[in-house]
């Protein structure tokens, strides 16, 4: 258990008060990331076209659990995705009555264009930081971002009847 001196010190206070900041200006500037490129492909389809680039053809449960969406939702988003050309269906090589996911030329396309408009903005941003300050505040983007998911099966409550809507 997590005593409530030890949630209370003010770097630990300042890095959840930032990632909160953080949290809304990318819901505030995510939707333009995807009205800059040149294509019309929604944030969460997005998310699966990226994760396929990433880990290869793959069946619609195994995307469900990766993204940690409901499978039912999932299916109806690859469903739309198939139909538009982005996705193809293959038979599994594991199990020939089973299908995997695949990205199609067209996805390819969407994902570089993605890719170009994401980089373009990231160079722009962060145009005066030095190579030292990057390699740095990649490492430890890298470790917060391992250590948050990997907490996020395990939320902390608050301590003593805290208020829940400080966080």
């Amino acid at each position: 258990m997590v005593e409530a001196a030890d949630v209370a010190s003010a770097p630990l206070v300042e890095v959840a008060d930032t990632f909160v900041g953080l949290m809304r200006s990318f819901h505030r500037t995510k939707a333009r990331f995807v009205a800059e490129a040149s294509h019309d492909v929604e944030w969460s389809a997005q998310m699966v076209l990226r994760l396929l680039a990433n880990e290869g053809p793959m069946r619609a449960s195994a995307i469900a659990g990766a993204l940690h969406s409901d499978p039912s939702t999932v299916s109806r988003q690859v469903a739309t995705m198939v139909k538009d050309g982005l996705l193809e269906r293959q038979a599994d090589p594991e199990d020939g009555r089973a299908s995997i996911l695949a990205l199609t030329a067209k996805a390819d396309a969407v994902i570089a264009e993605h890719e170009r408009v994401r980089l373009a903005h990231f160079a722009t941003m962060l145009s005066d930081w030095d190579a030292h300050d990057l390699s740095q505040f990649a490492g430890m983007l890298r470790r917060f971002t391992e250590d948050f998911e990997k907490s996020s099966s395990t939320l902390v409550s608050a301590p003593d009847g805290a208020a829940e809507g400080n966080h």
